[in-house]
């Protein structure tokens, strides 16, 4: 059992007898006390340290050792509130919604990564002092590439959007020690905080990009690269080499985010890339105007 701490709010995390995940709030709605300080996974369910109610993944109370009728309203799902989870990818994703509503959209799967033949190359963590939307709008902000990392040329995306998801497929010149190299760069990005990002050219890889926000400025960045089951040493060693860099760009942007503003109406010129249509995409995301 864990207590984790997202989206300005705790919650505790187990995993029953069965195997399946949990989540609930972490506070007993009997006198309050928290279930991941002394709090006891009983079979699939967890049990609270003050007077052993026992709660299920649905958030309803199960058994009060000490009461021979449990009230209604506890054996109620919901009475206390579960959070939605879904595991695949190597990865535990957590569903919020600030009203909670129940899930508009589910993780999406990488037959890559679950399939077992993809090995993974590189994992890179962080916590960043910046609210999450300015993470995965740097990606449509095409000028930077060139005036934050230094590559010689833009990318050419062809860029789209469909509900949740947005898609971008972008012809890139890879500069090697050997000259430029003709690659490519697939994104497919679900929700505000899963992103999967295919680079061919220098070395085939994959990049699990996951963002979660901690509070509403603070966000983790965790990076999960992959390369194909036949790569051999050479390949390897260009598909660490292509990991690095693309951690490299994260450190040059993380200085600019952690000390600039958002800009609701920014000016714009006809090079800037497609930040209002980002922009629309995302507002899907928020209660009201909350950004």
């Amino acid at each position: 059992m864990k207590i984790l701490r997202y989206f300005e709010t705790e919650f505790v995390l187990w995993r029953g007898h069965d195997g399946v995940l949990r989540a609930t709030d972490p506070y007993c709605r009997h006198l309050g006390a928290h279930l991941g300080h002394g709090g006891t996974v009983v079979g699939n369910d967890l049990e609270c340290p003050f007077h052993h109610w026992r709660y299920d993944g649905s958030g309803a109370v199960v058994d009060i050792p000490y009461a021979s009728i449990l009230p209604r309203k506890v054996r109620q799902a919901g009475f206390l509130r579960p959070w939605p989870v879904a595991e695949t990818n190597g990865m535990i994703y957590a569903w919020y919604h600030p009203n909670g509503a129940e899930p508009l959209w589910q993780p999406e799967t990488s037959d890559e990564i679950m399939s077992g033949g993809w090995q993974p190359v590189e994992r890179y963590e962080r916590e960043i002092a910046v609210h999450i939307q300015e993470v995965t709008e740097n990606g449509v902000d095409y000028p930077h590439f060139r005036f934050v990392h230094g590559t010689k040329s833009l990318p050419e995306p062809n860029w789209k959007i469909d509900g949740v998801r947005r898609i971008s497929i972008a012809a890139a010149k890879m500069e090697t020690p050997r000259g430029i190299v003709d690659g490519e760069i697939q994104s497919c990005s679900v929700g505000p905080g899963q992103s999967f990002v295919r680079f061919t050219g220098i070395s085939e890889i994959l990049l699990l990009n996951s963002l979660t926000p901690i509070e509403r400025e603070r966000t983790r960045v965790r990076f999960d690269f992959y390369r194909p089951p036949d790569a051999d040493a050479k390949n390897e060693r260009a598909a660490k080499a292509v990991a690095r860099n693309i951690i490299q760009q994260l450190e040059q942007d993380s200085v600019i985010w952690e000390n600039k503003r958002y800009q609701p109406k920014p000016v714009l010129c006809n090079g800037d890339g497609p930040i209002l249509a980002y922009r629309k995409q995302y507002a899907q995301y928020y209660i009201g105007n909350d950004k």
